[in-house]
């Protein structure tokens, strides 16, 4: 609505709208608003998402090392570490006073997923395994597994304080120790543990029956 003063039009006040420049500056304001809460909702996605990883990696060595140490610590044969084809095997047989069907077991590291399988003798042959877990990569510069026998000085050249005991520790029975990282999406976390394998002493047979017939490569 206008109104006339003095012959003049006069708009009522408010009417003037905005000029090109205050829309110009409110938008520059509005885009800088929205940049830092996008940026934030992106941050707090991400923090999220990685701690859930995080959880998954840990969760996932917990089982590993609980699974690897309830065995290894009964076995009663340990055998040498084998790459064929890229593939990591150890394998172990347990106590058969424990009355067990399967007593012969297989770790296996293949494409990043790491397994383990058992056989009933007489048969050499591992059934279908299952998995332990998964988005495994093994140690690249020793390999994964490292075996050693009972009597060994596994530390004396270890440098100082890199080891946790001293040079002149003489292990006393069979230690397996495993070397692999765990990761899930962008989190990987490393796992690196000694099993020691009580009953596998000095002088303690390195032949059995889960040994027998079994390939060597």
């Amino acid at each position: 609505m206008k109104l006339i003063r003095r012959g003049k039009r006069v708009r009522r006040r408010g009417d003037e709208g905005y000029s090109l420049v205050e829309v110009l500056v409110a938008a520059s304001l509005m885009s800088v608003v929205m940049a830092v809460s996008v940026t934030a909702v992106l941050q707090i996605y991400s923090s999220v998402n990685r701690t859930e990883e995080t959880v998954s990696v840990r969760d996932a060595i917990d089982v590993s090392f609980r699974r690897l140490d309830r065995e290894l610590r009964y076995a009663t044969w340990v055998s040498d570490a084998k790459a064929v084809n890229g593939r990591w095997y150890l394998e172990y047989a347990l106590p058969v006073n424990q009355k067990l069907e399967s007593p012969c077991r297989q770790i296996k590291l293949d494409n990043g997923v790491l397994t383990l399988a058992s056989w009933t003798l007489p048969s050499s042959t591992p059934a279908n395994p299952f998995i332990i877990a998964s988005g495994v990569t093994a140690d690249t510069t020793k390999g994964p597994v490292e075996l050693y026998a009972p009597g060994a000085k596994p530390y004396a050249s270890a440098a100082v304080g890199t080891s946790g005991v001293g040079s002149t520790f003489e292990t006393q029975y069979q230690q397996i120790r495993l070397r692999f990282a765990v990761k899930v999406g962008k989190v990987s976390l490393p796992f690196d543990s000694v099993f020691t394998a009580q009953n596998i002493a000095r002088g303690s047979s390195s032949f059995n029956d889960c040994s027998k017939g079994r390939p060597t490569t």
